[in-house]
């Protein structure tokens, strides 16, 4: 993973709201599914406070807790609109609740989860948090100041922020510090901008930043490969984006050249993101512990 020093999993367990899991699953289905995961080689899973309101923390944690497992583990930071007056104490404040809910002593890797742009807004146009500037992360009494605090701690190992929203500008300057050793970014079959800015997308246009970041030494972890469960057919949460009538008729033409040409969309989805060499880990979201096994089956 970029020059974080971390050796992960081409495929990343995303324990995000999206598929349910380990928001809304039981115990067992949860600790089933994980189980399978590290018995497959997945060692690498992807958390965040703001997933079920910090249900998938709390349930990540005694599912590993139980199974006596120590995978990689990487949370995030959303700061809300309030919480920017002391932003280093907000930062450090969050990550230890979030080893509290863990039950860990150390995260290899925390993400900013908060979008960056040109001003401040409490909300941004994709994600949560509140809308942060350059200076907000960047600054004397920013992100990376609490971050830099935990580090030295020995409670946090490296840092990653966000692609998914904001401003693709502001996200090249956190990148050109040289603090951030990871992105989250967005990279689908309908979405290819991220390493492919000409070609043709509807919604937001990543400007390149998936190679941008690589270039420069950083690990990618790329999200929505299955846009959301669009190209599926699971039913799924709808993004603002994915709500519009031509990004509905760009699933609808994805879903039928896979059913001419047989092709399973789980796994032609799967394997075009594998297909980047700068790509990490594909974090998906699982319902259980079967399609644990099918992504597996699929990457392989």
């Amino acid at each position: 993973m970029g020059r974080t020093g971390l050796v992960v999993s081409e495929i990343g367990f995303g324990c995000g709201g999206n598929a349910g899991l380990m928001v809304h699953g039981t115990a067992d289905e949860q600790r089933a599914a994980i189980s399978t995961a590290l018995e497959l080689g997945i060692n690498y899973f992807d958390t965040a406070p703001v997933y079920g309101d910090t249900a998938s923390e709390s349930n990540l944690g005694r599912a590993l807790r139980s199974l006596g497992a120590k995978p990689i583990v990487a949370t995030k930071i959303a700061l809300e609109f309030d919480e920017l007056d002391d932003i280093p104490a907000a930062v450090v404040d969050s990550v230890e609740r979030s080893l509290g809910r863990l039950g860990l002593e150390r995260l290899e890797l925390v993400h900013l989860h908060n979008r960056v742009g040109t001003r401040r807004a409490p909300k941004p146009n994709i994600g949560v948090g509140a809308l942060l500037t350059v200076d907000d992360v960047l600054g004397p009494r920013g992100v990376v100041e609490g971050l830099r605090r935990l580090r030295t701690r020995g409670l946090v190992g490296s840092f990653g922020c966000c692609a998914f929203g904001g401003e693709m500008q502001a996200v090249r300057t956190l990148i050109d510090s040289g603090w951030f050793d990871n992105l989250l970014v967005h990279y689908s079959l309908l979405n290819r901008t991220a390493w492919n800015p000409a070609s043709e997308h509807d919604g937001m246009n990543y400007e390149g930043i998936g190679e941008y970041a690589a270039r420069r030494g950083l690990g990618t972890s790329v999200l929505r490969v299955f846009e959301g469960g669009a190209l599926t057919g699971a039913r799924h949460r709808l993004a603002r984006e994915s709500a519009s009538p031509s990004y509905q008729r760009a699933v609808a033409k994805a879903r039928a050249l896979l059913e001419e040409t047989n092709e399973h969309p789980v796994r032609y989805a799967l394997r075009f993101a594998l297909s980047n060499p700068d790509v990490s880990t594909v974090l998906i979201g699982f319902s259980e512990a079967r399609q644990v096994e099918e992504a597996a089956a699929f990457a392989a």
